[in-house]
């Protein structure tokens, strides 16, 4: 049964319109633009921008799975055939994304642009590691493994406790909790697209 898109969850026609013309704007006249503007309304501008790309790359990917990632506001999109996955029962958890999640420390940086999910790893030094195509070796996971078991008991306890995305501290991954990574383990296929957007 298909889910109904909840209100605001996508750009209507008309928001979508403002935004691609703010946008253009912005690339002919250049930042002068945005002098005198206040930083919250700059930032709400950037965050339209970043939430649109997630639509429009899951549309583009309509006919499977796709992730996108915004560094920008720290969120993990997992769309299921164009819909953003809500509300989904799946081991005694409730999935709604976006979801929250970790990237790197200071000293290193988060790769952007589009990959793909070329390998799934159930036995890395994380819980779980679903790693991206091209160079390096990112991936999307949550904790080390060490705390496997203290992380299943603490989210018994409560689900929404969190653990693994309080801070950026990866090398360069995304990394999600331990619920999640077990719930998108599960459900990912190997070549789903995935889109890294920019902070």
């Amino acid at each position: 049964m298909k889910q109904r898109r909840k209100k605001g969850q996508k750009l209507n026609f008309l928001q979508k319109i403002l935004l691609m013309t703010v946008v253009l704007i912005l690339q002919l006249v250049g930042l002068p633009l945005l002098f005198g503007r206040s930083t919250v309304e700059q930032e709400h501008v950037k965050l339209l921008y970043f939430k649109q790309k997630a639509w429009d790359f899951a549309e583009k990917y309509r006919d499977r799975d796709a992730i996108v990632v915004s560094k920008k506001d720290h969120l993990l999109y997992y769309f299921r055939k164009g819909e953003l996955v809500r509300n989904e029962q799946w081991q005694g958890f409730t999935y709604d994304f976006p979801v929250r999640v970790a990237l790197a420390s200071k000293y290193f940086r988060t790769p952007e642009g589009e990959m793909y999910i070329d390998a799934k790893n159930p036995r890395s030094q994380y819980i779980l590691f679903l790693s991206f195509s091209g160079p390096g070796a990112y991936g999307i996971h949550s904790a080390a493994t060490k705390f496997s078991r203290y992380l299943d008991r603490m989210e018994r306890q409560d689900p929404d406790f969190r653990f693994a995305t309080l801070k950026d501290d990866t090398r360069g991954c995304v990394q999600v909790e331990n619920r999640v990574i077990k719930y998108l383990y599960s459900q990912v296929s190997l070549k789903t697209p995935v889109l890294i957007l920019p902070d």
